[in-house]
């Protein structure tokens, strides 16, 4: 009797144990799924964040802070730093364009009526008129009338600075007809010498303003190295920024000699239409690094904020 009794309890403590045992085994088993689960995570975000190249960091960049302003300031700096462990110049390069950004919404001082007087009284200095949508009829509205007189008092201030006139074919029902081409007869038409006119009349926007200005200086007016901008007082900031981002990112990527906008000066307007400024400066930041279809979301508000 007693060995049964016996028998009984070690087999009971047997069962007890192998209980114990198997509840800790699968506690063990838990927290070893969740480690690695955790470490799975871990890895795919760091192949995620590898397998990002560094233009589309770059687009991210753009996108962050075109969606959400300084709220974005902690991601954009996130992407930066990631930018420059990829590519050390690229990292340099975009923070110096953030920072101009940020700079360009807040501290930039728009002049009217006239340029500050301490600009270089030589041809190193060159007065940048940017274009205005022409009527249908491929005739000039008053706001591009009232550019290119604050331009025309501005080529009087400085009377051996080179005058740039930009913009393409906008006119809806006239072909034959630029922004550019006409602004410069204006120009003439009211005094200014034809030997300063400088001619660009194939872009469509702001951006292609300061890329292809940009290339003309480069290669024909190679003494310039300094830009005052003109324009309507609500494109001064937005305008500054694509062209001293356009000219430095052309620089830095092809070597070639830095070209700065060093001032402005604004015909004084309102205009509803681009109310939305920061959306309409993203479109165009976009356009600048080649991201034209995601530009167009952006210019027609049609686009999907990131998740920040």
């Amino acid at each position: 009797m007693k060995k049964a009794v016996l028998l009984f309890l070690l087999m009971a403590a047997s069962l007890v144990s192998c209980g114990e045992s198997q509840q800790q085994s699968a506690q063990e088993s838990k927290v070893q799924e969740q480690v690695q689960k955790e470490s799975q995570e871990q890895e795919d975000s760091a192949n995620e964040s590898q397998e990002k190249t560094s233009d589309e960091i770059i687009r991210d960049i753009v996108t962050y802070h075109g969606s959400y302003g300084d709220e974005a300031d902690g991601k954009v700096q996130e992407l930066i730093d990631e930018l420059s462990k990829q590519d050390s110049n690229k990292g340099t390069l975009w923070k110096n364009i953030m920072d101009y950004w940020k700079y360009a919404n807040s501290e930039l001082q728009v002049n009217t009526d006239k340029l500050p007087d301490d600009l270089p009284d030589d041809d190193s200095l060159c007065i940048v008129v940017l274009g205005f949508e022409l009527n249908d009829d491929g005739s000039m509205q008053d706001e591009l009338i009232g550019r290119l007189k604050t331009a025309l008092s501005c080529a009087e201030q400085y009377p051996n600075a080179y005058i740039v006139c930009t913009g393409g074919g906008t006119a809806k029902d006239n072909k034959d007809v630029t922004e550019a081409d006409l602004m410069g007869e204006w120009l003439i038409e009211n005094g200014l010498d034809e030997k300063r006119l400088i001619i660009e009349n194939k872009s469509l926007t702001t951006a292609q303003n300061a890329l292809f200005s940009y290339d003309i200086l480069l290669n024909k007016y190679p003494q310039v190295n300094s830009v005052a901008l003109v324009s309507s007082s609500y494109h001064i900031a937005w305008g500054s920024l694509l062209f001293e981002s356009a000219f430095m990112k052309t620089a830095s990527e092809q070597s070639t000699p830095e070209i700065h906008i060093i001032s402005n000066c604004a015909y004084k307007t309102e205009n509803d239409k681009y109310s939305d400024v920061l959306r309409f400066e993203t479109g165009g930041m976009l356009q600048l690094i080649g991201e034209d279809d995601l530009a167009m979301e952006y210019y027609s508000d049609t686009y999907t904020k990131p998740e920040l």
